[in-house]
Formats: structure tokens, C-alpha cells, sequence
């Protein structure tokens, strides 16, 4: 299975220093001096938390960022420690995606996964966070997903892989996007998981999901990365709806096409969220088969072939994407820490 990370890390060290894009005045800096920032989410009291992939080691965290709209924000680190593993090329992975439920706990899931890497460790794990800091094991779902794309190894041609990336936090389940086994899960009360949706391979690679965003007609939208296909036919990514109330984890042939494309011909997406009036917003990792000239984008809910650019290709490497109830989005940038990574709120559209 060709994860993401390693499709893109060598093109990262080759093209960043020369695609950093020129200032402009297309957002505000909210916080600076990340290391991968990655997923984004807000809390019941309007902060917002962004996981951090680190430098490897135990760099990970995550981090709260109180009055993000505010002139002075001010951050706190709520967890830190956390494993963080740097590949060859040069990518870190650690906590890479976020989810805070309304009472206040947060969800973080970490990336790969133990079977995957012949170590043991929190990688692939569901973590529960108290605002304290205080964090619990969920479930193992990075070893789950591992195993079912052993098991089911002919729906491509370089399984098992696993790299859980994405989490929504829901008032009565979960849901995990695994970038690498291609899968939606749910994860239930008990720890233990299901496979709702498996998202089939482009043409040349896979479509490798990336996030996961509860719409206004309570379906879920999956966007994907689908990075190698961008890259050699130009915008390839699609975003899918799964209703989960059709969903059939005991009947494969459900499991395979339950997903359905609702948005396409979209830029690599690393992030999505829907905002207060219903639209979904994608953040597209590049938008130039250079590497470099990433975005993020509004498509309005009635209408998913409408794409409207927020910041003209000026952003670099975005990851997470959060939206508040006043309609302000936010977004990670520099999530491939080229440079040092930062949380931005984009110009009000």
C-alpha cells in the first residue's frame, strides 16, 4: 500500500524551499512555531486544538489555542510526548488527526500501525484526552486495520498497510479515515471496530482518505488525497458520501460500495469540515502538479461541482481545516514542517 507520506516526502525536501509562496494578505497568523501540525478541531468553549506530528522522537502533542479569533490568541499544550516516527524521506507521523466531542473530551488517532512497524507503541491507537491532559487508549484500530487488509489483500496489490489519519468524534460513535488500508471505521463504545466503507483505488494508486466531516443531511464526506493521480492527471481527489444508516459492516459487497463520489475533480485533500451554512470546505495539500500552491476551497452543499478558491493557491502544504459558528476558517499549514508549521485564520469570504 502506498501511503501518502512516503508518495510525497522526497518531493517535499526537493520543492519546498523553492514553492514557499510570497506573503500575502490572504490570512492571519493564529499560531506559529509547530512542528506538522495536522488536524484541527474546536472545543464547546470555542478553542481550538491542533494535533502535532513532531520531529520524531516523543515530539508529538497536541495543542489548545484559546481566542483563536482574537488579535493576542494564546496556546497551551495539553499533551506532549507523544511518539513521533520520521521516515527516510524525511516525514514525521504521530497524532495526525483530532476530534472534540461537545462535554469537552478530545479524540486524537496516531498514525500506522504496530504490526506494521514490528514494534509496540501507541501508533495506530485511538487516544481519549481530557482537557487536563489526562488521555486514555481507545482502541487499537491502526493493528485492526492492518489486519483486514491482510485479510483482504486482493482488493489491491501491496497490502496490509495501515495509517489511521482522520477522526469525527460524534455524541454516540466514531469514526477513523485510514489513509493506508483505505477504510472508514467505526469504533464502538466497547473498542471494538468495524469497517464501514473501503474506498477502491484510482487509476494508477490509491484514493487514500484523509478526512471526515458529518454533513447537514447527517451523512458523512470523506475526502482523499489521491496524490499520484493528481500528480499525473491533474485534479483527481473526490470527496464521497457514506451514509452511515445504510451502512452493512458484515456484508462485503456493501462495505464496497457504499461510498459514493458527491465531489470531484478536486486537488490532493488533507482536511474538510462543513461550516454553520452548510458548506464544505476542503483543504487541497498542492494544486499544481509542481508540488507546491495549495489551497483551500468552499463548495456550497447544493452544489458540489461549485469550487470557490479561498486563498488563490497561497497556502503551503495545508492539513487540518476547522470552520467556528461565526463562519471563519481556520486551517494548519506547513504540515510537512517546511517550514516550521502554523495555524492560520483565513480573510473572511
Amino acid at each position: 500500500m502506498q501511503r501518502f507520506v512516503h508518495a510525497l516526502a522526497a518531493l517535499i525536501l526537493f520543492t519546498a524551499v523553492a514553492n514557499v509562496p510570497a506573503a500575502v494578505a490572504q490570512y492571519t497568523v493564529v499560531a506559529s512555531g509547530l512542528q506538522s501540525p495536522r488536524g484541527l478541531s474546536f472545543g464547546p468553549a470555542g478553542q481550538l486544538y491542533v494535533v502535532q506530528a513532531g520531529s520524531g522522537g516523543t515530539t508529538g502533542k497536541i495543542t489548545e489555542i484559546r481566542n483563536p479569533w482574537a488579535a493576542s490568541p494564546t496556546t497551551r499544550d495539553v499533551v506532549t510526548g507523544l511518539i513521533s516516527v520520521v521516515a527516510r524521506e524525511g516525514e514525521a507521523v504521530s497524532a495526525d488527526g483530532i476530534s472534540v466531542r461537545s462535554n469537552g473530551d478530545i479524540y486524537a488517532i496516531m498514525a500506522l500501525s504496530n504490526k506494521g512497524l514490528g514494534f509496540p507503541s501507541l501508533l495506530g491507537h485511538l487516544l481519549k484526552v481530557s482537557p487536563d491532559g489526562q488521555f486514555h487508549d481507545i482502541a487499537n484500530v491502526g493493528d485492526f486495520d492492518y489486519s483486514w487488509s491482510n485479510t483482504n489483500f486482493d482488493l489491491a496489490n501491496d497490502f496490509p498497510d495501515a495509517d489511521p489519519y482522520a477522526v469525527l468524534a460524534l455524541p454516540d460513535r466514531i469514526y477513523v479515515a485510514d489513509a493506508a488500508s483505505n477504510t472508514l471505521d467505526l469504533v464502538l463504545p466497547n473498542g471494538s471496530i468495524e469497517i464501514l466503507a473501503f474506498f477502491s483505488p484510482n487509476v494508477l494508486a490509491d484514493s487514500t482518505p484523509t478526512c471526515i466531516a458529518k454533513g447537514p443531511d447527517g451523512a458523512l464526506y470523506i475526502g482523499t488525497l489521491a496524490l499520484v493521480d493528481s500528480l499525473a492527471f491533474g485534479h483527481a481527489a473526490i470527496v464521497y458520501r457514506v451514509d452511515p444508516k445504510a451502512a452493512d459492516p458484515g456484508n462485503m459487497g456493501k462495505v464496497l460500495n457504499i461510498a459514493t463520489p458527491w465531489a470531484t475533480g478536486l486537488w490532493p485533500i488533507n482536511g474538510c469540515a462543513f461550516g454553520p451554512d452548510g458548506s464544505f470546505y476542503a483543504s487541497e495539500f498542492i494544486t499544481t502538479p509542481q508540488f507546491s500552491n495549495g489551497d483551500v476551497v468552499k463548495i456550497p452543499f447544493s452544489s458540489p461541482s461549485t469550487h470557490t478558491s479561498l486563498t488563490g493557491g497561497t497556502l503551503l502544504f495545508p492539513a487540518g481545516v476547522a470552520v467556528n459558528g461565526d463562519g471563519r476558517v481556520f486551517v494548519s499549514i506547513g504540515s510537512a514542517e517546511v517550514p516550521q508549521g502554523q495555524v492560520v485564520a483565513l480573510a473572511n469570504h
